[in-house]
């Protein structure tokens, strides 16, 4: 099980506005919290990191080099190095992936701040078609997970992985989004939900899960720590960054 999140706004968050815009996602005494304090209920890396510790697993987590509000990556800079020296791995959410340089000087502006080499990327909003996924690897990077076949249902063909070239891409096989949006789950169906992929997923070996943090306090979102504690129940389950789960898949096919 490969654990990812996209971190798609700056540390200050989307606003006031947006967020009461979205007030019934989330208790009435966090949006208390948002008027009186001004508190951001969208970043929790932090409170990821704690859960992912309570269930000895990581994951990676996706930056973009700029928001839309103009803020650089830096704003996040403490924070990375905090994820890349607990272990956590660090990819590049790009913006413009419309060509190698584009995707090259994004790729380098959120190595500059990790201070280590960023090997895997998501598209923000997932916006790369299955042609131009070759950029990628033109551009440096060895693993990507921007593509999802079915947002509707639980689809195999989201899970395992398949090559463009020497990139590896693991299709995202389940979407916070997703689920609450498109296929309607409750937020107390979401781990027979889980059940059900895990069957599905027995011969491809891989499944993606995306879990932005900004989702983590709202209704559904919340369950993240809950769909960790079944995972770890298994026994035969793996939870890995998305760098683990290239690593196995290089070192299998060069065997």
């Amino acid at each position: 099980m490969i654990l990812t999140h996209d971190v798609d706004w700056p540390p200050s968050g989307p606003g006031l506005k947006h967020i009461l815009a979205r007030k019934e996602r989330f208790e009435e005494n966090l949006i208390s919290r948002v008027i009186k304090e001004g508190y951001n209920p969208y970043l929790n890396i932090r409170e990821l990191m704690e859960i992912e510790e309570k269930y000895c697993a990581k994951s990676t987590f996706f930056f973009r080099p700029n928001y839309n509000d103009g803020t650089p990556v830096d704003a996040y800079e403490k924070i990375i190095k905090n994820l890349a020296m607990g272990g956590w791995e660090i990819g590049v959410h790009i913006n413009d992936a419309s060509s190698a340089d584009s995707i090259r000087m994004e790729k380098d502006v959120v190595e500059h701040v990790t201070g280590a080499t960023i090997y895997g990327s998501r598209a923000h909003y997932l916006r790369i078609g299955l042609d131009h996924l070759s950029l990628l690897e033109e551009a440096g990077l060895r693993y990507d997970s921007s593509v999802t076949f079915c947002k509707n249902e639980i689809d195999i063909r989201n899970m395992g992985y398949f090559s463009v070239g020497k990139l590896v891409v693991f299709p995202i096989t389940i979407m916070d989004a997703y689920l609450f949006s498109y296929m309607h789950v409750p937020e107390e169906r979401i781990i027979e939900v889980i059940k059900k992929a895990l069957m599905l997923a027995i011969d491809k070996g891989f499944m993606t899960i995306l879990w932005h943090d900004s989702s983590l306090k709202m209704r559904g979102g919340r369950m993240y720590s809950s769909i960790l504690e079944f995972l770890r129940s298994k026994e035969n389950i793996e939870l890995v960054r998305g760098i683990d789960a290239y690593n196995l898949v290089t070192r299998s096919t060069e065997s």
